[in-house]
């Protein structure tokens, strides 16, 4: 059963929620990149209406089961991470502002127990401060779980994203395209890459494709399996690949780690590789003449 001193309490820090906010909101600095700055007059808004809703949160400890407590700090979390994370708020400065708050509302409940001398025991002024830390730590535990989740969520859209863009098969003519792969590739993007190669050969009805290599800048067992699995898929579909642009300190580190490249067709740069197949490239011209 809720004691009479939770319920006081409870009141009082509900009954009039703007006072903490605006407490809270005028402790500001001024920030331009911030969601928090104080000449952020867009933000203030959305910021008043999710700390309301969090000082209804945190007191409601006071009075209700620990459940629906946690539900209700699941869905502000869930909220306000969201938020954070589309308005690039580093998780640093939300820290700090729960931080800030807790010395704010903490004031305030001393005002209470000022204001009720006499009425409120040394065990209840205990009770209360293990029932607010405690749901203040779980509240920024879960919203610390939920920026994670949604920042790692925004992050993988981002590498699709460029993925799809570090990818791009340029076709020279109707059945001959080039690949120039660019920066670091790991498991991740080699799986795209496999994809994407596929898709794009088949939708340029390719015959013949050179991967340029010479903007890679490291080529591991891994990364090398791919590239022949990948070859050998398109050998599959009726496309031969030609591979250009290994560098010295690549060729090296092939050649220890047992790389074999002696079955695919190689040259030191693109334009030695189109050079090289000089006759191959005007047949095909001249067919489709």
């Amino acid at each position: 059963m809720t004691s009479t001193n939770n319920i006081k309490l409870y009141d009082f820090i509900t009954e009039n929620p703007s006072i903490l906010t605006n407490k809270w909101l005028s402790m500001r600095a001024n920030n331009p990149t911030s969601v928090y700055s104080c000449d952020n007059h867009q933000a203030e808004a959305r910021l008043r209406e999710q700390n309301g809703l969090f000082i209804k949160t945190v007191a409601k400890v006071l009075v209700a089961p620990g459940n629906e407590v946690n539900e209700e700090i699941k869905t502000w979390a869930q909220t306000v991470a969201m938020d954070r994370v589309e308005t690039r708020t580093p998780i640093h400065e939300v820290i700090h502002q729960f931080g800030v708050f807790r010395g704010i509302l903490w004031e305030h409940i001393h005002q209470f127990v000022v204001e009720n001398k006499g009425g409120i025991s040394d065990s209840e002024i205990l009770h209360w401060s293990t029932l607010i830390h405690s749901t203040f730590d779980t509240i920024i535990e879960t919203f610390a779980e939920k920026y994670y989740n949604y920042y790692n969520d925004r992050l993988s859209v981002q590498s699709e994203l460029i993925n799809e863009l570090s990818a791009p098969i340029i076709p020279l003519s109707d059945s001959i395209g080039v690949l120039p792969l660019v920066g670091e590739i790991d498991t991740q993007r080699a799986k795209y890459i496999t994809e994407s190669i596929l898709i794009q050969s088949k939708d340029y009805s390719l015959t013949h494709l050179f991967i340029d290599l010479s903007g890679v800048s490291i080529i591991d067992t891994m990364v090398a399996n791919q590239l022949f699995q990948i070859i050998d898929i398109l050998k599959l579909i009726g496309v031969k690949v030609y591979i250009s642009g290994i560098r010295p300190e690549i060729a090296q580190t092939a050649v220890q780690l047992g790389i074999n490249f002696n079955k695919i067709p190689t040259q030191a740069t693109l334009k030695q590789a189109l050079k090289a197949n000089k006759i191959l490239i005007s047949d095909i011209h001249m067919s489709q003449k």
